[in-house]
């Protein structure tokens, strides 16, 4: 077998063709005769069994009455009408039990015999002989059979018919094949040897410019002209090669960065111009010699052990080399060595680019005596910031404590302005209620009329509801402010309604705003509870309301701040204070939280109302804040709280 294809594989173009068609015909004429027999022997004796029982049983149903009615010379006639078919051979009719009654000899030597086997098997082939048994019924009652014996033509004589056909055929079918492979031969094989022989040369004689002939617009045409395109694209990138190789080569000379290429061994394989220029005068040949001959010991040692550890690792590496037997003195360069890589991924080769970086690292030493001293300076200079940093730090700790008690005192002044009025009111009712008492006892001495009971009676009524009604509400505002008193000198965390706390904070401030002629409300719903710092978040409604108070509303003579809160998910809650002021200029949004920016320095603005609420709502109050603000449409600050802290 391997002779074989080391033959076929050896063999010409042509011959190849006209062998494979041979042998292809070949290959189908005997799957052709094969399936032949196979079908005469798995399909065709079948089906003539199957006809061959048809014509019996319908033959049979003839002699049915001639077994009833015993008529044996009727039944032997009708028998010998057989004759006519000449693959019939014998015919036997017996009697139900199975005695012969009449029959049918083509051969008169032969005799009906009885077969237990047929009886059987119903059908028998014997060689190329047929046995088919078929019943005989009279009104349902089984009167007879009848033995037929038939003789089939020879298989072996129809496969020699096949035979012959096949031979016919496959003389046909060779000629076709070899005039096939003739007209391959001017069609296909000529064009393809004329394309392998310019092949051949291009590859011998490298010569990119030759072109193969283009004799047709088949598919070796299109093979040739494809061929011939791939020419000139390879002759084209054979031009471009060739000017980049002569590009590289004039960058790599006039390059004043020291290149070379080594091999394996040390030998150099490619220097440049200022490769050359660092050698001593006198110094041999640098391309194949090695970095013994060319350097001293000590150099040319530090030089291998660096070039070893690169093919190593097989990455590029990249150190300072410092180089005392050049012209001109030592020399340091910065070296860059990376091994080159063939297409099979093997090193075989060692590139190094040296830059020259002396005058850089004498620069780098005057330029880092220079950083010395400037940064002794900045360590000096960063002192005395330091130290007015912690002055204005502990000045504007001052100044956020001032203002905390300026809040306060304002509130307290509020509170006590605003108790004014319900003990004011509780004390006139009381000393009117003393003065009708007094008139009332003087008038009992000498007699009192029911109206003049009557009246007493709803006069003390009237009064007291006064005085109770006053109380209460001197109660409220001493309750709300000593809350928020204690929240905010606690500053402990505790669990809270969002609601009455806001409703708390709002009745203190009512004395500041109550005068300003500004509605302040709230329409947050009831349940929300939050577990946080009541003291600082007071603060920070408290420092945004004031906010609002302070600038919102300059050159308008009433206004609306509205406090609402809804919920975020189940752990956060978004609480926006909102005004419908004249807004906030552009070019002060960036600025409002800076420490002492204010638009009313001097006017009542300390500028960390702000600071304050942005560092509490970021610092303990774990949230964030937005501001939206549009000029004559008013502001929004809304605060982004953790429902727990």
């Amino acid at each position: 077998m391997k002779s074989f294809q080391g033959f076929f594989r050896d063999l010409g173009l042509q011959r190849k063709l006209l062998l494979v068609s041979v042998l292809t015909t070949i290959a189908a004429l005997l799957v052709a005769l094969i399936a032949l027999a196979s079908y005469d022997l798995l399909v065709a004796r079948p089906r003539i069994v199957q006809e061959l029982t048809v014509r019996s049983e319908l033959f049979a149903l003839n002699l049915d009455s001639d077994l009833n009615f015993g008529d044996s010379g009727s039944a032997a006639r009708k028998l010998e009408a057989l004759r006519s078919s000449p693959e019939l051979s014998q015919a036997c009719l017996f009697t139900a039990d199975k005695r012969v009654f009449a029959y049918f000899n083509r051969d008169p030597s032969a005799k009906c015999e009885w077969s237990p086997d047929l009886e059987r098997t119903v059908h028998n082939f014997d060689g190329y002989a047929l046995s088919l048994l078929s019943p005989i019924r009279f009104e349902r009652e089984q009167v007879g059979y009848l033995a037929t014996h038939y003789h089939l033509p020879s298989m072996l004589e129809r496969l020699r018919q096949y035979g012959l056909v096949l031979g016919v055929v496959l003389l046909t079918l060779s000629f076709g094949a070899i005039l096939y492979a003739l007209g391959s031969r001017r069609l296909v094989t000529q064009p393809l040897l004329v394309l392998s022989a310019v092949a051949d040369r291009v590859t011998r004689e490298q010569r990119f410019d030759l072109r193969s002939p283009v004799t047709s617009r088949d598919e070796v045409g299109r093979l040739a002209t494809a061929f011939n395109a791939m020419l000139a694209t390879i002759a084209a990138r054979d031009a471009a090669l060739r000017r980049s190789q002569a590009l590289l080569t004039n960058i790599v000379e006039k390059s004043s960065a020291v290149i070379y290429v080594k091999d394996l061994d040390g030998r150099y394989l490619m220097v440049n111009h200022s490769f050359r220029m660092l050698l001593p005068p006198g110094s041999p040949e640098p391309l194949g010699n090695t970095d013994e001959v060319l350097f001293s010991r000590e150099m040319a040692q530090a030089i291998r052990q660096a070039d070893r550890a690169v093919l190593a690792s097989g990455r590029a590496s990249s150190h300072e080399e410092t180089s005392g037997g050049t012209v001109g003195g030592p020399r340091t360069y910065i070296s860059e060595k990376f091994p080159l890589i063939d297409e099979f991924g093997h090193i075989w080769a060692l590139g190094g680019v040296s830059t020259d970086i002396s005058d850089r690292k004498r620069g780098e030493l005057e330029l880092e005596d220079l950083v010395n001293v400037r940064t002794r300076q900045i360590a000096d200079t960063n002192r005395e910031l330091a130290d007015s940093l912690g002055t204005l730090q502990r000045a504007q700790e001052e100044l956020v404590r001032s203002e905390k008690l300026a809040a306060l005192g304002s509130l307290v002044a509020g509170v006590a302005h605003e108790l004014n009025t319900p003990i004011g009111n509780s004390l006139l009712a009381v000393s009117t209620l003393l003065d009708q008492t007094t008139a009332f006892a003087a008038a009992v001495e000498t007699g009192v009329k029911r109206s003049a009971l009557t009246a007493y009676i709803r006069d003390v009524n009237s009064g007291s509801q006064i005085v109770l009604r006053n109380l209460h509400r001197a109660v409220d505002l001493v309750s709300s402010f000593k809350q928020v008193a204690v929240d905010r000198a606690t500053s402990q965390s505790r669990e809270f309604q969002l609601d009455e706390l806001v409703s708390e904070i709002l009745l203190v401030l009512m004395p500041t705003f109550k005068k300003s002629g500004i509605r302040v409300s709230h329409t947050i719903p009831h349940g929300i509870v939050m577990a946080s710092y009541p003291g600082p978040f007071g603060q920070v409604l408290i420092n945004l309301v004031n906010n609002g108070l302070i600038h919102a509303f300059e050159g308008k003579e009433d206004g609306e701040i509205v406090i609402t809160a809804d919920t975020i998910g189940s752990d956060s809650v978004a609480i926006a204070v909102r005004d419908n002021g004249i807004g906030i200029a552009p070019e002060n949004m960036g600025k409002i939280y800076d420490p002492f920016f204010t638009t009313k320095l001097g006017r009542g603005g300390s500028g960390l109302g702000l600071n304050i609420v942005y560092n509490i709502v970021y610092g303990l109050l774990g949230g964030r804040i937005d501001v939206k603000s549009a000029l004559g449409e008013g502001t929004s600050f809304i605060l982004t709280l953790p429902v727990r802290v």
